[in-house]
């Protein structure tokens, strides 16, 4: 039996329409207010979203996943078609699919850990640790 956690958790952007072009009926942020969204790239080319879930974790669809080219992160960029002075690029360490997850929209859902921790600044500074 699934918990109904698991179950929002398996289908966490099923309520957002979205083109080929960005979010439909969307409306622009205020630039850098959401931090904690992420880019994932390949090639330099966005490809699907994330969020920064701790400093070295990003939380996604298992579907974003490709076997081919290696993913890059990219957090702190309110602009993606522009490179910006905020912008923090990652490598991949690890993919963390859902055990079940078999290609379709059920437990669509995957863990990325970065290879380095995020680098604290004015921009990211709700998401860093305290270090003691």
């Amino acid at each position: 039996k699934r918990s109904g956690m698991l179950s929002a958790l398996s289908h966490p952007w099923s309520c957002v329409r979205a083109s080929e072009g960005g979010i439909v009926g969307g409306r622009v942020a205020k630039p850098h207010s959401r931090p904690y969204m992420a880019s994932l790239q390949f090639q330099g080319h966005h490809s699907c979203g994330g969020i920064l879930i701790r400093d070295d974790y990003v939380l996604t669809s298992a579907h974003c996943k490709n076997d081919v080219q290696p993913m890059t992160v990219v957090l702190g960029a309110h602009d993606i078609s522009k490179k910006e002075k905020t912008q923090q690029r990652f490598k991949v360490q690890k993919y963390n699919q859902h055990p079940d997850y078999e290609g379709e929209q059920e437990n669509d859902i995957m863990l990325i850990k970065v290879r380095t921790k995020l680098v604290c600044g004015p921009w990211f500074n709700p998401f860093c640790r305290v270090s003691k």
